[in-house]
């Protein structure tokens, strides 16, 4: 993969992960906490969001292996799991793909709120997870210093999209006020519309995958 490519990864993976998204519900699940437990939530949440992301990029090769499930079904379901998402994104929220009212109304009710709900599944959702896995597949396997490499570079994608996701909630008070709703709804549209344009495209590769005829 070129530099083009790992670019397009990382900006495909961070408009269906949205830091945005998780403000809201990131301030409201912290209404009385400290500044200092803010920046703990936020830098576990972070954390958090890297190892799942890792675990499917690095696991999820295998997983497909053992179930016997191709590349191709694969993206075809993928792709629709993120243009679901997608839609939810166009209506600026999280949508039952994320995370249901059930799930919802018992986060309200627990106390360490940094891994579940907010790093998975608000954040490092179905979605999410099924992307990565479908980007390490693009070099299957760990055989060759080349794939070994491809690897690393999509850790490092995740890396910054997980950095980027801990400044965000760092500073989620701050990004209330400066972006308001208005401004917030905006962002996420915008990676909306990123991640069902990429959606389209994996589920072209996967439809052709699946159907050779299609490419003639």
């Amino acid at each position: 993969m070129e530099l083009a490519a790992y670019l397009k990864s990382f900006l495909g993976l961070l408009a269906i992960v949205d830091p945005f998204i998780a403000v809201p519900m990131f301030l409201a699940l912290t209404p009385t906490a400290t500044a200092q437990d803010r920046m703990r939530i936020a830098r576990i949440a972070a954390i958090a969001v890297f190892c799942v992301l890792a675990v499917g990029l690095l696991g999820g090769g295998p997983v497909l292996d053992f179930f016997g499930i191709s590349l191709s079904a694969f993206k075809v379901a993928g792709a629709l799991l993120l243009l679901l998402s997608a839609v939810d994104s166009f209506n600026a929220a999280p949508g039952r793909q994320r995370q249901t009212p059930e799930e919802e109304a018992e986060a309200h009710s627990k106390h360490a709120v940094a891994v579940v709900p907010i790093a998975t599944p608000l954040l490092a959702g179905p979605g999410a997870i099924s992307m990565v896995i479908v980007f390490g597949q693009s070099h299957p396997g760990v055989k060759t210093l080349g794939q070994v490499a491809h690897l690393g570079m999509l850790l490092l994608v995740i890396a910054v999209v997980a950095l980027i996701t801990w400044l965000t909630l760092r500073a989620a008070q701050r990004v209330s006020v400066v972006l308001g709703i208005t401004g917030m709804n905006v962002a996420t549209r915008v990676g909306g519309l990123i991640t069902a344009a990429l959606a389209i495209e994996i589920l072209a590769s996967g439809l052709t995958g699946l159907f050779p005829g299609l490419k003639s």
